[in-house]
């Protein structure tokens, strides 16, 4: 075999980039791939391949953010896209401040391996070692090791159909909130299977605050925060006036919204609590890559896939978990180079926002995109957005061929909206039979249905609803919704029915005995 000598990074990639081009660029029937075509090279314009990028994503309306790429410790590129302020016409830029939802978590595992290092705390001490008033028959098994690398077996609290209506909004007590919410019975043994939990983020974030004798939200700006310099950093709690912060939107099928109100600091606290810029993020990176924050050992310990447990199905069912400690690492290969990187990344998603960082170790890259737009409940073009324009960042990154986003398609409400308006519902729903696909909570077309409502189409609208109800009878909350519909619309009989149906689920809702209540009055009175 012939023998290369060694060459510096910056050639060898050049080396590497010029016959991943030379590739990506060959014909179509030559490479047998029609999917190749696609691919774009970027040679001698590095830059202006990423912010070509960056554009037409922008572009296609599912990004408005923040991104900053790093080459060998050094900030390649960085800029802000579409507005952090609709309302005001306040443009997005690197030090606006958003929310990281789950890519808070990353800074949650340091501060407990910071501890685990300083001697104060042990991988294998149980939640009962620091909360003593956990119930013990669970609290006695799951340890500190569980909770980081999501092999508690505990419920994820955010997985309720309640949490986005009601839980996340309240303000609760921080031992209140993990009685109530993160001490259900175990879904599986602790240690046997990987199961992502908010819930074990968030009862870390307390036994930080039980060693330490100090405030989650002190121990991150002791700890990290004011250290290596992120001043733009911090918990996002909702009474905090925080210069430049950016607001959050909901994508709606048909029109962008305000974000719904959330309360941060009882859930997600630890768990998903924090805000940063892409600029605070990148100083975060480069202290984790020169140990700044932890020893070798235990920056090793928290980029190692804990994968002597399979994943559950929701998360994959891969055989071997892939989860570190506040880090997915995994290896990922370009499909059409096979250029192999290894990754360290988290996302994130949380009302009105969506995050992803990601490290590449072995060629001292990082990306991360910041973005104050979010998907309706059901549905992930924002999410999928983000997830492609970050791999696509690193493509480029790596000097490997990139493509461009495509043209967004219409979602499944939008196709309903406008076979409805064409051709009649008969006709939608005959489509969504054949092609569309149930929102697993119920209430599949309710944003849909909303719509006609605005457009003066009542009995649309109405029919929409109770076709809903036809595929999921048994959600008490949509049975509620459809009666208050029909209330509001003067059909009190369909509303009584409707209610009725509701309290045969569940006989003491007081809302469902109120419209019970009106329907009937509104009856006798002959209207």
């Amino acid at each position: 075999m012939l023998s290369l000598p060694a060459l510096p990074l910056a050639d060898a990639r050049r080396i590497v980039f010029l016959l991943s081009t030379l590739l990506a660029l060959m014909p179509c029937e030559t490479r047998g791939k029609d999917v190749s075509t696609e691919y774009r090279d970027s040679a001698e314009r590095q830059m202006e391949a990423i912010d070509e990028l960056c554009q037409a994503t922008a572009n296609t309306g599912l990004f408005s953010g923040a991104v900053l790429i790093g080459i060998d410790g050094q900030v390649a590129y960085k800029r802000g896209f579409g507005l952090a302020n609709r309302e005001w016409n306040n443009p997005n830029t690197t030090d606006t401040k958003f929310r990281l939802a789950s890519v808070s978590k990353p800074f949650c595992s340091v501060v407990v391996l910071q501890l685990v290092q300083e001697g104060k705390l042990k991988l294998s001490d149980k939640i009962t070692d620091w909360l003593p008033a956990y119930r013990n028959d669970t609290g006695g098994k799951i340890s500190v090791h569980h909770l980081l690398a999501h092999q508690s077996g505990l419920r994820d609290f955010t997985a309720d159909y309640k949490y986005r209506s009601s839980t996340s909004r309240l303000s609760f007590g921080k031992d209140e909130f993990i009685e109530q919410h993160c001490s259900n019975d175990l879904l599986h043994e602790p240690g046997t299977m990987y199961s992502y939990c908010n819930a074990g983020y968030i009862i870390l974030g307390r036994i930080i605050e039980k060693v330490t004798h100090k405030t989650f939200e002190q121990n991150l700006q002791d700890r990290i925060f004011q250290p290596i310099g992120m001043v733009n950093s911090g918990f996002d709690r909702n009474r905090y006036v925080l210069p430049k912060r950016a607001s959050g939107y909901t994508l709606s099928p048909f029109e962008t919204e305000n974000a719904q109100y959330m309360d941060m600091d009882s859930s997600p606290g630890a768990a998903g609590a924090l805000y940063s810029t892409v600029e605070d993020l990148f100083r975060f990176n480069k202290a984790l890559r020169s140990e700044e924050l932890l020893n070798k050992k235990f920056h090793k310990l928290m980029l190692t896939p804990n994968g002597d447990v399979p994943e559950v199905k929701a998360a994959g069912g891969r055989p071997k978990s892939t989860y570190g400690y506040g880090w997915n690492i995994f290896s990922r290969v370009h499909p059409v180079t096979k250029y192999r990187v290894r990754m360290v990344t988290h996302g994130g998603a949380i009302n009105g926002f969506r995050a992803m960082m990601t490290l590449l170790p072995d060629q001292n890259v990082f990306v991360v995109v910041l973005c104050n737009q979010a998907d309706p409940p059901g549905s992930s073009q924002v999410w999928s957005s983000i997830q492609r324009l970050s791999r696509e960042l690193l493509h480029i990154a790596t000097s490997q061929p990139y493509r461009l986003p495509p043209k967004p398609a219409l979602s499944q409400d939008q196709r309903m909206y406008e076979i409805i308006k064409m051709d009649g519902l008969g006709k939608a729903i005959k489509w969504f039979e054949g092609n569309g696909r149930d929102a697993a909570w119920g209430g599949t077309h309710q944003t849909v249905a909303k719509q006609l409502f605005k457009d003066g189409l009542i009995q649309q609208g109405l029919a929409l609803m109770a076709y809903d109800v036809e595929l999921t009878p048994d959600k008490v909350w949509l049975l509620r919704a459809t009666a208050r519909a029909h209330l509001d619309y003067g059909q009190h009989g369909a509303a009584l029915q409707y209610a009725m149906q509701g309290l045969k689920q569940k006989s003491d809702d007081a809302r469902l005995i109120i419209i019970r209540n009106e329907a009937e009055r509104e009856i006798n009175r002959g209207n």
